[in-house]
């Protein structure tokens, strides 16, 4: 019986070896193996989305409705607060990119350490429309002064709001740019510091309750702390919070000097913290319901822990962010060619608390804000290029962690321009999803170097790279160096979090 060959080869022999291929799937700089590194990413993609599962999606949404349960709660115990307001949810926390916050202190918190997965919320406090009040831009920062009207819906401004007012500034006083609803940010011809002092800032953070895993050390005498659970300290708390932020009365509206009513972001975070710490003093635990382990402010942030029933019990970080909603689009906005038009309902963006402002004669300012923006061109961007960007996110996130590099805001930043510079289907392709990863983390590198970004949405304006550019350029070379081994650690870390069974102060177990 003539045995079947293969070529010259018996049948049952060893298969031909696979034709050459060229080496252009090596990394030059690591020489890892791009595709060792796209199915990595792809890895940890299937494991940072944990919240798919039947559990975890409900704890999402239990956890969701009990922070604006919260809000609902503010407002009754503050009028000023809107009773209906439009809030925002994004994915991550701020110290995972996505909102630009200059430099601000963020607090100790980590992912992985201190809970499971963060989110932010936009919670507008102030509404206004391009018809109303003067929106004051500099020339060439991203701060906004915020210049209210006397009145509105016939109430005085200066007499509501007089514990969040910043002193009275001349009329004259040189700024440029204002909010116009008319404009189109898709017209073709768009364009492409200091602490606020007049605020007491004696503590950089105000905490409510420890973290439940503290890697930030030892207590400082300058930190607030109290135990949510202890109503008389809490009461303690807000007394001294409220004393500190607002120790000297506002002058009554007669006695100011007749000029504009300036809002003062700083002002603003202190208050809504303070009525959101009002509001915890009366909570009371709900079996099977979400508990508020932790709150803190850190600078315009209001951060809270919420820990799930389970089990698995997870630990939830939302980060609340008050905000002035405005309606319209500032003249210099630049449109996007790669996604095309946007829609009609997002020609507005928003007004949040900066962490850093230059240096212009004391004076504090709001950061300009393209959050639901945003969110549109990332329903835009193609599948790949979001996966190789949370990876490269993840692989930032301990060189990050408790700084005030703006670093991971500009990664997100580099996501929007990289869409305009290549081509819609090189991006596309899955397999190229390591190479966008190590392009993303390369191009960042470039930008610490230079510690400057052009804003993707104001022409002319800068991102700044901020304190610590240099040594996280340094920590970003070394990670460069082996991005296969940080990316494994990085799906480890994923696997811990999407078990969940455990928090470390909140019921047992180690986190």
């Amino acid at each position: 019986m003539a045995s079947a060959v293969w070529g010259s080869a018996p049948w049952w022999g060893p298969p031909p070896p696979a034709p050459a291929r060229p080496l252009t799937d090596i990394d030059f700089r690591s020489g890892a193996q791009l595709q060792e590194l796209t199915q990595l990413i792809q890895e940890l993609g299937v494991q940072e989305s944990w919240s798919h599962g039947p559990k975890p999606q409900a704890d999402l949404l239990r956890a969701r409705d009990f922070v604006f349960s919260l809000l609902g709660l503010v407002h009754r115990r503050d009028p000023r607060f809107p009773a209906q307001a439009e809030l925002l949810l994004l994915r991550g926390g701020i110290r995972e990119g996505s909102l630009d916050l200059g430099h601000a202190p963020l607090g100790p918190y980590v992912r992985g350490p201190h809970y499971d997965v963060g989110f932010t919320l936009l919670v507008p406090v102030f509404s206004l429309d391009g018809s109303g009040p003067e929106l004051q831009l500099g020339q060439e920062s991203c701060y906004a002064r915020l210049r209210l009207p006397e009145l509105v819906r016939g109430t005085s401004v200066r007499e509501a709001w007089q514990d969040c007012l910043e002193p009275p500034v001349p009329k004259e006083r040189d700024w440029i740019l204002q909010a116009h609803s008319q404009a189109n940010p898709t017209d073709p011809h768009s364009s492409e510091g200091q602490q606020h002092s007049d605020v007491p800032e004696p503590e950089p953070h105000t905490f409510l309750g420890k973290l439940p895993s503290d890697l930030s050390g030892p207590e400082s005498p300058q930190h607030d702390v109290a135990d949510l659970g202890s109503p008389a300290s809490l009461k303690t708390l807000c007394r001294e919070a409220t004393k500190r932020a607002f120790g000297s009365p506002a002058p009554k509206p007669s006695e100011a000097p007749k000029a504009w009513p300036t809002l003062c972001p700083a002002k603003v975070a202190k208050w809504f913290f303070i009525n959101l710490a009002g509001v915890a003093e009366s909570l009371i635990p709900v079996p099977g319901a979400p508990r508020l382990v932790h709150a803190a402010r850190h600078a315009g942030v209001t951060t809270v822990l919420l820990a799930t029933p389970g089990p698995p019990r997870h630990l939830l970080l939302f980060d609340l962010i008050p905000v002035v909603s405005v309606t319209g689009w500032p003249e210099g906005a630049r449109s996007h060619s790669w996604a095309g038009p946007l829609a009609s309902e997002s020609t507005s963006f928003y007004l949040v608390p900066g962490g850093c402002v230059e240096q212009q004669q004391g004076a504090s300012g709001w950061q300009v804000c393209f959050a639901r923006q945003e969110l549109a061109l990332k329903a835009r961007i193609p599948a790949p290029l979001l996966q190789a960007h949370a990876a490269a996110q993840a692989l930032l996130r301990p060189l990050v962690a408790g700084t005030r590099a703006a670093a991971p805001y500009l990664l997100r930043t580099l996501l929007y321009w990289a869409c305009e510079r290549l081509p819609a289907l090189y991006l596309a392709r899955p397999e190229n999803a390591g190479a966008c990863c190590l392009g993303l983390l390369d191009e960042l590198g470039r930008v610490l170097e230079a510690r400057t970004l052009p804003h993707y949405f104001l022409g002319g304006r800068k991102l700044r790279a901020g304190e610590g550019s240099a040594s996280l350029l340094g920590a970003l070379v070394q990670l460069r160096g082996d991005p296969a081994q940080a990316l494994r650690a990085a799906v480890e870390e994923a696997k811990v979090a999407r078990k969940g069974g455990g928090l470390a102060g909140v019921g047992g177990g180690t986190h």
